[in-house]
């Protein structure tokens, strides 16, 4: 009965105030990201229409899996490795993190470079239109320059500033939203990517320089002897980023594979109706990025119990939260569809809802995303979400199979997409328990 009890008040146990301070400025920055992405979204197929934005939608998603393939994810690398080598080494911390940024910039400008030039070269062979082309150049552009970022927010996490993160990312967001919307209204879509390219530089520019501020501040200034990175670290960096690239993609891969299976409306569907799912993931992933430094901080001071309770406590109130939006949102889709992109879209309500509900079931587990990397295990993470990925794939392509139609392939995949989710869940509170076990052998 005590240890009954004992595991009732950690369930129940509120948030400090400060961990709630920086979950809302992270959450309110990730949901102001989302809601402009979504207005962006409706300006877009408002004018130019369903065909046409799918074009856009399609090259979008084409850019963001080529740097998914390449970008190494070092921003997770460094929040494991930057904390263990200060505690060893001190000064060699920040050298390591700064050292980790070049290395990311690197990658990003290559990997831009790259396909260009594989872009250039599918055109003069006529494999690529003119339009084509042209789209995919500016969207690798885009990507491009945003790469840094993810080790960019690795700083303000291991420097303890990610509230400061949270209202940098709403102000970075809406000054980029203005000048995009201008462009998109007064020059059409080209202008639009330019401009979207231009601001997302700027904004990386800015976090990168406030990251490196933030990581002297915390750590020091960087050693001046020669340094390398520890052992081990190539390794973990190569599994880590081969699993976040994959679980990543299941967005930007559905709508490629929609792309190419079916035809530009199913991928505009497809964006149409996973919008509020994509918000719900927005909003659970700052969870994540909260738990990550806490739980890297845990293992090294061998907390285990510390790192239980904060585990539990999030799949608790994510559970909550997640079941309160799609109470919210399952009887109003229908009027919100018809309002914000007009009746023909109405069909797609069922989607959006299942959609939704598959979001907010995987989100209740999001410490996935960050607990096998704080143990040191990024492989298990790494089966499951090629597992989670094949089905996906598997699900969309029965879709297009099965379906008559655009609205109701879409029908057919969001079931696929539930079923997944709830497989997803329950893998990873099955695994909870091999993973506290690699917690206590890496800790010790």
């Amino acid at each position: 009965m005590t240890d009954l009890l004992h595991h009732v008040r950690t369930w129940i146990r509120l948030p400090s105030r400060r961990h709630m301070t920086v979950f809302f400025s992270l959450g309110a920055a990730g949901q102001v990201e989302a809601g402009l992405a979504v207005l962006t979204t409706i300006a877009l197929v408002r004018m130019v229409g369903a065909e046409e934005a799918g074009e856009v939608f399609f090259a979008q998603s084409l850019g963001n899996l080529w740097f998914l393939l390449w970008d190494p994810r070092l921003g997770d690398t460094a929040q494991r490795f930057v904390p263990l080598q200060s505690r060893t080494e001190g000064g060699p911390g920040s050298w390591l993190f700064f050292w980790l940024l070049r290395l990311d910039a690197g990658i990003g400008i290559t990997t831009a470079v790259t396909g260009t030039g594989l872009v250039l070269l599918a055109h003069h062979v006529d494999w690529v239109d003119d339009k084509k082309a042209l789209l995919l150049v500016l969207v690798l552009m885009g990507c491009g320059v945003t790469v840094s970022r993810g080790t960019a927010v690795a700083g303000f996490a291991l420097s303890e500033r990610l509230r400061l993160l949270g209202a940098v990312r709403m102000v970075a967001a809406g000054l980029s939203f203005v000048a995009t919307m201008t462009a998109l209204f007064m020059g059409g879509l080209i202008a639009y990517l330019v401009v979207a390219a231009v601001a997302g530089l700027a904004t990386t520019i800015m976090l990168v320089a406030m990251a490196a501020r933030s990581i002297v501040l915390a750590f020091g200034r960087p050693s001046t002897e020669c340094s390398r990175p520890p052992q081990g670290l190539i390794r973990f960096a190569c599994t880590t980023s081969a699993a976040t690239s994959v679980a990543l993609a299941s967005d930007s891969g559905v709508l490629a594979l929609a792309g190419l299976l079916g035809a530009p409306t199913l991928v505009t569907f497809l964006k149409i109706a996973g919008t509020p799912a994509r918000m719900v993931r927005s909003c659970f992933s700052t969870v994540a990025a909260q738990l990550y430094p806490r739980l890297a901080n845990a293992v090294v001071s061998n907390d285990s119990a510390g790192a239980q309770r904060d585990l539990l406590r999030a799949t608790a109130l994510l559970s909550v939260i997640g079941l309160g939006m799609v109470a919210m949102v399952l009887p109003v889709a229908d009027v919100l569809l018809t309002l914000v992109y007009g009746p023909a879209y109405v069909t797609l309500a069922p989607t959006l809802v299942i959609l939704l509900a598959a979001a907010c079931v995987r989100e209740t587990v999001v410490w996935s995303k960050v607990f096998p990397l704080a143990v040191g295990v990024p492989g298990v993470r790494f089966a499951v979400v090629v597992a989670e990925g094949i089905l996906i794939a598997a699900m969309l392509v029965v879709a297009t199979r099965l379906g008559a139609h655009a609205e109701e392939c879409a029908l057919i995949f969001a079931w696929g997409s539930l079923a997944v989710a709830i497989a997803y869940g329950t893998t990873w509170l099955s695994l909870m328990r091999p993973l506290f076990q690699r917690f206590a052998s890496t800790a010790a």
